[in-house]
């Protein structure tokens, strides 16, 4: 269970199905078992537009491939999710909201760019990590899945989102965060969950929790 503003972080080794759970919870994939809730209430998820809908967001591991178009623009990719909200009802976007939704999101994740037109291909690591999670900011999230949102980011660029992740739990905003580096989900994680072969093997307190323990669930 996932609780409202908690972070909780999911670890395990590679191959433990951590990224194969976040697809099946965001429906890039298909569920064989089980149920997903929210607020209690059994819910069906068989598209990522089911997901989105439901206020489910999803950062992925890898986000050149999955979370940008990098020809795009700033702007472009972080309002890419919201057209239906800021078009006419003709289909036209409002220029002056993307414009207005950008910008709100380039000064609270303070991302480094010379305006909005930048091509989003031309941005350091870090920057275009913030722009995915704009991205999905945009669509107000009731939870959000991070798998790996540190993954070829500098030092100062990992610490900006860790205090992203921070804030947005602050807000009441449920987070899920895989990470195959220890001390980040230490660090950063309300509780821990352990997984290994597809399975559930521990959910650790973060008082509880230190790198041993979380090792020992993940190879049981």
């Amino acid at each position: 269970m996932l609780r409202k503003g908690e972070v909780l972080g999911l670890a395990g080794l590679i191959g433990a199905g951590r990224t194969e759970l976040a697809r099946l919870l965001t429906g890039a994939v298909k569920k064989t078992s089980g149920t997903i809730r929210l607020d209690g209430t059994e819910v069906s998820i068989n598209h990522p537009s089911d997901a989105v809908s439901r206020g489910i967001g999803y950062v992925p591991e890898d986000r050149k491939a999955l979370g940008l178009v990098l020809p795009m623009t700033v702007r472009e990719n972080t309002t890419m999710g919201v057209h239906p909200e800021i078009s006419s009802r003709l289909g036209f976007i409002s220029g002056r909201k993307e414009r207005e939704i950008t910008d709100s999101y380039i000064d609270r994740l303070q991302i480094r760019v010379p305006h909005r037109e930048q091509v989003t291909r031309n941005l350091s690591g870090g920057n275009q990590q913030k722009v995915v999670i704009s991205k999905w900011l945009a669509t107000r999230p009731r939870v959000l899945i991070l798998d790996e949102p540190t993954r070829g980011i500098d030092v100062g660029a990992k610490a900006e989102v860790h205090r992203i992740i921070a804030n947005l739990a602050d807000d009441g905003v449920s987070i899920l965060i895989i990470s195959s580096e220890l001390p980040e989900i230490l660090h950063v994680s309300d509780r821990i969950i352990v997984m290994h072969e597809g399975r559930l093997t521990a959910d650790i307190p973060r008082a509880e929790a230190d790198e041993e323990t979380i090792l020992k669930a993940a190879v049981s």
